[in-house]
């Protein structure tokens, strides 16, 4: 078995590539404004799901990427908004 310290190496990612953002948020309705008002480009939102104490939404949010830059921009824009709790 290998161990932790030997997976040092960074994951290649060809692009463009379509990239999948989990996006949570507590207002249905606002996290998705939300992602839509981060970029131009065109993105497939879908509802992932719940909490189970119904207090916070997911949403898988599928964006053509076209380099690292572009999908860290993406990732930090969205991190950043105050209608978004968290970015995975």
């Amino acid at each position: 078995m290998k161990e932790m310290n030997e997976f040092n190496e960074k994951v290649k990612i060809e692009y463009p590539t379509i990239w999948r953002y989990k996006v949570i948020g507590e207002n249905a309705k606002k996290t998705r404004e939300a992602i839509e008002s981060v970029t131009d480009r065109p993105t497939t939102i879908t509802f992932s799901k719940q909490s189970n104490r119904g207090k916070y939404q997911s949403f898988n949010a599928d964006i053509m990427v076209h380099s690292e830059e572009e999908r860290e921009k993406i990732y930090n824009d969205l991190k950043k908004h105050k209608d978004i709790k968290m970015v995975l």
